[in-house]
């Protein structure tokens, strides 16, 4: 859900904390201090007069002063502020009930204690299908951040991590190529880890501004454009719909490769290994530098390999760049574009009616749904509340095995010749009401949003006039 949207929902009180931290950001003079200035001269009273959409416009305009405020609470050591972020920022999690999130919260930890074990005794044992060198790398990597935490102490000081110390481990972190769960792992088997109370938890959260929290209807909030923000943070560079999406055109044995490299389990199915892939926070540029590739591969043959990747499979052409990591980034920011315009793809009518389809042909597909994003609803099968979540069509068509797709083709005369998902939304685009929906934005010249829908609507238009 928008930022926008969410602060209409919300009362004064609720909001704020989040006020608070922006206005003492345009306090401190930042980057985008004239272009703020505008927006507030048109009100004598100061940012809590503003509306709401100005609001969302300067939070962009310091979303860069706001993440290093964000940074700075990482150096609490006991804040937990990792695992929480990476349960607020999953597809599906950014409008969750105070007890649905509990949950999440505790099976969290569980999950965590559960995996030090685990790590510690295959480190302490040496039984593993890592190899020395990765165990060489964990116990590098473990014993580095035992000094940096510990050395406090012997110097009667409380234990912590200094910005200094934790930039290096970050650094060194990277360097062995270790997964966001494996850096986790390791460091909460130094660091101490307990359950704290889930209120106590939220309104940690909400204090440094990364959550809204309703009293009125126990509800928690995170805002579309907040939730990249704290991407970027935990240095996720696409979201796990658009990972997925990519993990999914691998054949088995590269995913095998990579869960082998990051002692995921491959006995595991074809989307276990993928969905275990996404959860150990393994980086996307890292997977497409490296991870994908046997041993020996040329930069050349790398190249080569992502860009009938990106135009077989991905079905985007002439990705720019002329290095390997240029065309990543390039890859990195079609995903992110993706993500951040508005449009459905699809009118919304052709959407309500793709959802009621699929309901009827693939009965499970609705629970399917609802565990895969940790939606709290039963009936999530629905465009306005899938909307809310940021889950568009091709989101959920990601979703459905191939023979579920071939049986829902087949049962709906959808056109069987080329991409399944693409002959799917063509389907169901519904031409009419997309240029009924777009009828405003005509009227009203909205020539930005006019320009992202130009296809579409030249394709809706010539549509009508030939049925006419």
């Amino acid at each position: 859900m928008k930022l926008e949207k969410i602060l209409d929902k919300l009362g004064s009180l609720e909001k704020n904390s989040f006020i608070k931290i922006v206005d003492n950001i345009i306090s401190k003079q930042p980057k985008n201090i004239k272009e703020i200035e505008k927006i507030l001269s048109a009100t004598d009273k100061g940012l809590k007069s503003v509306d709401n959409q100005n609001i969302s416009k300067i939070f962009l305009l310091i979303s860069d002063e706001f993440a290093e405020c964000i940074h700075s609470e990482f150096q609490e050591a006991s804040s937990q502020l990792d695992i929480l972020i990476d349960i607020i920022i999953r597809d599906g999690n950014c409008i969750m009930r105070q007890d649905w999130f509990s949950r999440l919260y505790e099976k969290e930890i569980k999950n965590l204690k559960n995996g030090i074990k685990n790590l510690e005794s295959e480190l302490k044992e040496g039984k593993s299908e890592l190899g020395d060198a990765r165990i060489r790398d964990y116990k590098i990597y473990k014993s580095c951040l035992h000094t940096a935490y510990n050395n406090d102490i012997g110097n009667n000081r409380d234990a912590k991590i200094s910005s200094d110390e934790l930039s290096i481990i970050l650094t060194l972190a990277r360097q062995l190529e270790l997964s966001q769960e494996e850096v986790k792992l390791i460091n909460y088997s130094i660091l101490p880890i307990k359950k704290f109370e889930i209120q106590e938890v939220i309104n940690s959260l909400k204090n440094i501004g990364v959550i809204f929290y309703s009293k009125k209807d126990s509800t928690i909030y995170v805002a579309d454009e907040m939730v990249r923000l704290l991407r970027k943070i935990r240095e996720k560079e696409v979201a796990n719909k658009f990972y997925r999406r990519t993990l999914k055109l691998l054949r088995e044995p590269i995913i095998n490769q990579i869960a082998k490299r990051h002692n995921i389990n491959r006995k595991l199915s074809y989307s276990e290994k993928i969905e275990e892939i996404l959860k150990e926070g393994i980086s996307f540029s890292g997977l497409l530098t490296n991870d994908i590739y046997k041993e020996g591969t040329t930069l050349t043959e790398k190249k080569k390999t992502l860009n009938e990747l990106c135009e077989n499979s991905l079905n985007i052409k002439n990705l720019r760049g002329s290095t390997l990591e240029d065309k990543i980034f390039s890859l990195i920011e079609y995903f992110e574009n993706v993500e951040n315009d508005e449009k459905v793809g699809i009118s919304l009518d052709g959407f309500e009616r793709l959802l009621t389809e699929l309901n009827i042909t693939l009965p499970k597909f609705n629970n399917q749904i609802k565990n895969q994003f940790e939606l709290q609803d039963e009936n999530v099968l629905r465009a306005d509340y899938l909307l809310d979540y940021n889950i568009k069509p091709r989101d959920l068509l990601d979703l459905i095995q191939k023979p579920d797709m071939v049986e829902f083709i087949k049962e709906n005369g959808i056109k069987q010749r080329g991409d399944d998902i693409l002959n799917i939304l063509e389907h169901y685009k519904d031409t009419e009401n997309l240029y009924l929906e777009n009828y405003e934005n005509v009227g009203y010249r909205n020539l930005n949003l006019l320009k992202r829908m130009v296809s579409p609507l030249k394709k809706a238009n010539w549509e009508l006039n030939s049925k006419n």
